[in-house]
């Protein structure tokens, strides 16, 4: 944490022009990921012409180093940091959940700045905030993350037992916060929608707290407005009562953030490795392992 303390010291203009630098280098250099990300490009945008993607590209790595630099600048921000860089423009739409004892899923997905918001959400409207996390085998990498992510009040529950965790806990006004356009694991439950013109996999993890535990969902629209200063948009998928049985949920979730993606295409994750399989290779791996 020493070097995470370090760089949280650096004026912005300083890290701003070492993501530049390393920026230049990951793309043009040692070519990180660069297949990945132009693959993944090519099939979200085929409307797009070679030199409109080429442009994307780019600056999605000059987005992404400086979402990491943001991530450990603000190791040291307080409350008027967070009021002042990513303010949220709608909080009253979650507070009259909160306010009336209903626990809110804010779900998001790895646009803009996939870590800030959480922070700002937590600090302005007061209320606990957990965020449902995976460990990553490195143990000291994965305790760095924790660390950081939990400075401002955030509470890490570990998916595996935060189903449990949730149900026990359901009529505590509080809110849990979902990235949830990540990778599902093979044979676990799940929606397999349109996505970025892909058959894509989503986990049912935020549709089932919500109707099992009538839990309200907003997805966390987040907007860079400036370099450094983000807006955040609160918007409503579902409020209890919910059916037997009800769904929607992901798929309006999809749906809107699809559009964010839409709106400003270079702010995406595009280096990750999000389709790794198909529904069929999914039947054929699980009919095989069966047999």
């Amino acid at each position: 944490m020493f070097f995470i303390r370090l760089i949280s010291f650096f004026p912005f203009w300083v890290l701003y022009a070492l993501c530049e630098l390393i920026a230049f280098l990951a793309y043009y250099v040692f070519r990180y990921r660069r297949s990945v990300v132009s693959a993944n490009i090519a099939v979200a945008f085929p409307e797009k012409s070679r030199k409109e993607r080429r442009r994307i590209e780019v600056q999605f790595y000059r987005q992404f180093l400086q979402v990491f630099a943001e991530f450990w600048k603000s190791y040291r921000f307080k409350k008027e940091d967070w009021e002042k860089r990513v303010p949220i423009k709608n909080p009253e739409a979650v507070l009259s959940c909160l306010d009336k004892g209903v626990p809110v899923v804010l779900v998001s997905g790895h646009t803009a700045n996939w870590e800030w918001p959480a922070h700002s959400i937590r600090q302005q409207l007061g209320y606990p905030l957990e965020f449902l996390y995976k460990p990553v085998k490195n143990q000291r990498f994965d305790h760095i993350m924790l660390q950081l992510r939990t400075r401002h009040g955030g509470i890490a529950v570990p998916k595996d037992s935060a189903m449990r965790e949730i149900i026990k806990r359901r009529k505590q006004p509080r809110m849990i916060g979902i990235i949830g356009d990540q990778l599902p694991s093979m044979g676990t439950d799940k929606h397999w929608l349109d996505f970025l013109n892909r058959e894509t996999a989503f986990y049912k993890g935020a549709e089932r707290i919500a109707t099992m535990a009538n839990y309200a969902v907003f997805y966390t629209d987040t907007v860079r407005t400036s370099l450094g200063h983000y807006e955040v948009t609160l918007r409503r998928i579902a409020e209890p009562p919910y059916e037997k049985g009800q769904e929607g949920i992901i798929a309006d979730y999809v749906t809107k953030l699809q559009a964010s993606i839409h709106r400003n295409p270079s702010a995406y994750l595009w280096s990750h490795k999000r389709w790794k399989y198909t529904q069929k290779q999914e039947e054929e791996a699980l009919a095989s392992s069966s047999s």
